[in-house]
């Protein structure tokens, strides 16, 4: 389809890429790695559960994006959950990285999901990282804009304490584990042609 010359379209729209998506008692593929650089990899593209980029590392074509939030969603649902949460809280840091350049970089807990399931039942508690209202995000002091064919990514690093590791005890664990999933959001103003 042809775009229309000399005409540009702004919208708000999110990217998300996973650094795991698993069931109960399954053990991840891929596995879990100590670093991993989200957006950057060609591993989950096509699957719209896991990204909904369309290519690895950049935008398309000449669009260019405006970052205002990052957030990191958090599910764990199972025996070991809320275990899990406080250990993603001191393990799993964060780093938004644009061209050579990192731009922010906190532990996980500073980037609140901002939505999500809330509430506890009897059964089954739910956590969540932060409030799961859209207000409860981290929006940064100064956006961040990223120019067209920018390359970016989230680096996503676990560090154990002492002997205790999220990654290996419980994320990549293939038994007695709680349903998994970590996805990361970067939030803003999307430019693109007009088609």
């Amino acid at each position: 389809m042809p775009r229309v010359s000399g005409m540009r379209e702004k919208h708000h729209q999110p990217y998300w890429d996973s650094l795991i998506r698993v069931m109960q008692d399954t053990a991840p593929t891929p596995t879990v790695n100590q670093i991993t650089r989200l957006f950057a990899s060609g591993t989950n593209l096509g699957q719209t559960e896991w990204t909904n980029m369309v290519n690895a590392g950049v935008l398309p074509s000449d669009e260019s994006y405006i970052v205002l939030a990052i957030r990191c969603y958090v599910w764990y649902v199972g025996t070991n959950a809320l275990l899990m949460h406080k250990l993603t809280e001191t393990q799993l840091y964060l780093s938004f990285v644009t061209g050579p350049k990192p731009q922010f970089t906190a532990p996980s807990w500073y980037f609140p999901q901002g939505g999500g399931t809330w509430g506890y039942d009897s059964v089954t508690p739910l956590a969540c990282n932060g409030v799961p209202q859209t207000e409860s995000i981290l929006k940064f002091g100064k956006s961040i804009p990223m120019p067209a064919r920018q390359n970016f990514y989230v680096e996503a690093t676990l560090y154990d304490l002492n002997t205790v590791s999220l990654r290996t005890n419980y994320l990549n664990a293939s038994t007695t584990i709680a349903k998994r999933e970590i996805k990361v959001f970067i939030d803003g103003l999307h430019t693109r042609d007009v088609l």
